[in-house]
């Protein structure tokens, strides 16, 4: 009998001391890649494959709009009329694909970006983690934390130490 109360106390004890020694982080992703050097130049760089192909397709949509507005003229005969409709399908069947290509691109571009960041920040916080005591470190925007204290928030200093 005592050596049950003995082996309940120290179980007991041992799991006080645990529960002490827990120390929990979280980081927010999504501010790292907002506010950090390298995800800065990320959305400068997408930033500027975006604006490239929205030149693209502004140059498509005038053409479009261009054919449009000659198809409406009275001056045009039935066989001319005729070409320049499917000219006009045609146009707007390559628009429609030049979108879609564009969209895959912009997303490639984007999920390899930001998962090379990602990879060059995870030995960071693990680093970071073991130098620093903690448990676990949660990223507010993948584990679905409800509510958290900011005293345990560290994505400011994993940031500081992503930018050196």
């Amino acid at each position: 009998m005592k050596r049950i109360s003995l082996l309940l106390f120290i179980f007991f004890l041992s799991g006080s001391i645990v529960h002490a020694q827990v120390k929990i982080g979280v980081i927010n992703s999504q501010e790292i890649f907002a506010k950090s050097d390298k995800g800065i130049a990320i959305q400068d760089k997408l930033d500027i494959l975006s604006k490239r192909k929205q030149d693209e397709l502004s140059v498509m949509q005038d053409e479009i709009k261009k054919l449009e507005s000659q198809l409406i003229s009275p001056a045009l005969n039935e066989s001319s009329r005729e070409k320049k409709a499917m000219e006009l399908q045609t146009l707007r069947t390559n628009l429609k694909r030049t979108i879609e290509d564009a969209q895959r691109e912009f997303q490639s571009n984007s999920q390899k970006s930001l998962t090379d960041l990602e990879k060059e920040i995870m030995p960071i916080l693990i680093s970071y983690g073991r130098n620093n005591g903690f448990t676990v470190i949660y990223d507010i925007d993948r584990s679905g934390i409800i509510y958290y204290d900011e005293a345990i928030n560290i994505t400011k200093e994993i940031i500081k130490i992503l930018n050196q």
